[in-house]
């Protein structure tokens, strides 16, 4: 018997073939999606250290938090700047903030994508950043708003 090339074999099992590639495809689509934030979770409490914003054109532009947390100094990346402005975040250096996110290694630098930041009290409020789908600014309904204190 001749080795049949794949081609051949695509040629003559036209609907073999098909049926395999649906299946695969099916498969690769039922897959669960891979997470936005696949980092280490974190919840932490701190007081910013520094505040800045990366302009656009450079990797992760936005508004980011300096914080020392577990004694190393750790970059906190929140958002692009007018979804920040559009939920009324105004944070600044000396507050003290609750971050839930997840921690990612970018080359050596350890950052934080907060998923939700607490600024000051629970008062002052909880702003949502991030759900299981990936940022809230990428999405086209109303940006988050602070959660009121009960």
């Amino acid at each position: 018997m001749e080795k049949e090339t794949i081609s051949a074999m695509i040629r003559s099992h036209p609907r073999v073939w098909a049926v395999v590639l649906y299946g695969v495809a099916g498969l690769v689509l039922a897959a669960p999606p891979a997470a936005k934030d696949s980092g280490a979770a974190v919840d932490f409490e701190t007081t910013v250290s520094a505040v800045r914003e990366v302009p656009n054109g450079n990797p992760m532009p936005g508004l980011h938090l300096q914080a020392k947390v577990k004694g190393r100094m750790m970059d906190i990346y929140i958002a692009p700047v007018d979804f920040v402005a559009q939920c009324g975040v105004k944070v600044s250096r000396g507050d003290e903030v609750r971050i839930v996110g997840s921690q990612i290694k970018s080359g050596e630098a350890d950052i934080v994508l907060a998923r939700q930041i607490t600024i000051g009290s629970y008062t002052n409020g909880t702003y949502y950043l991030r759900n299981d789908d990936g940022p809230l600014w990428e999405e086209t309904k109303p940006a988050s708003q602070p959660i009121p204190s009960h």
